[in-house]
């Protein structure tokens, strides 16, 4: 069995989660405008740049479980997934994931954006197996704090090879798709590396590399 790897943000969906996540936030009136220009953008930047520090950003993110309690913060984030997340999925999304389906391979997803997030648009996408940052949580309240590997950069590597070594299957081959340079830790070691609508950085090192080169978006 094949083991289909997937990145969410700008993969799988041809947008950021986490960023319209704080765009709806905005929109219903929870965030200021002011703060998402001055906050969402510069976080969205260092992740762009690959200088993202992965702990600080989360606890910024789950400030409003803080402010507000995580029961409406889930609620609100309910209302993102219904809403907003189904014109967030990539065109041929849907027709990658049936070509892997009918080839007989597993489909994990595996993604820095928080399972609180990530979960439900994983699940909406018919994914059921996922990673993605895991949070925290004392007295049915999210701290900001993570637990476990970081699923960022090269604690992907980590965080798979742990997913990995817990299953009963064992995989002869492991895809990963992603549009991320942060990503080339786990693209070096795959063995079938796709570049997804890829930045600058990634897309030089698949050219180099000779790893196929697709888009998602057409």
């Amino acid at each position: 069995m094949d083991l289909a790897v997937f990145d969410l943000d700008h993969t799988l969906l041809h947008d950021d989660s986490d960023r319209g996540w704080n765009r709806f936030l905005v929109d219903i009136g929870v965030v200021s405008d002011q703060e998402f220009a001055d906050s969402n953008e510069r976080w969205y930047q260092e992740y762009t740049r690959g200088t993202l520090d992965i702990r600080e950003y989360n606890r910024w993110a789950f400030r409003l479980h803080r402010q507000h309690g995580s029961a409406q913060v889930t609620q609100w984030r309910d209302q993102y997934v219904r809403e907003r997340v189904p014109a967030m999925v990539a065109k041929r999304t849907p027709e990658v994931l049936e070509w892997h389906r009918n080839q007989g391979h597993r489909l994990l997803v595996i993604t820095a954006t928080s399972t609180f997030i990530a979960g439900p648009i994983i699940e909406h996408i018919g994914i059921q197996d996922y990673l993605g940052l895991e949070n925290e949580i004392v007295d049915g309240e999210y701290t900001g704090e993570l637990i476990g590997i970081p699923t960022f950069q090269a604690g992907k590597v980590e965080a798979l090879a742990q997913w990995r070594a817990a299953q009963s299957e064992t995989y002869d081959r492991v895809w990963f798709y992603s549009d991320s340079r942060n990503d080339l830790p786990l693209l070096e070691q795959a063995d079938h590396p796709v570049a997804v609508d890829a930045d600058e950085v990634l897309t030089a090192r698949a050219t180099e590399a000779g790893w196929k080169i697709m888009s998602f978006r057409d």
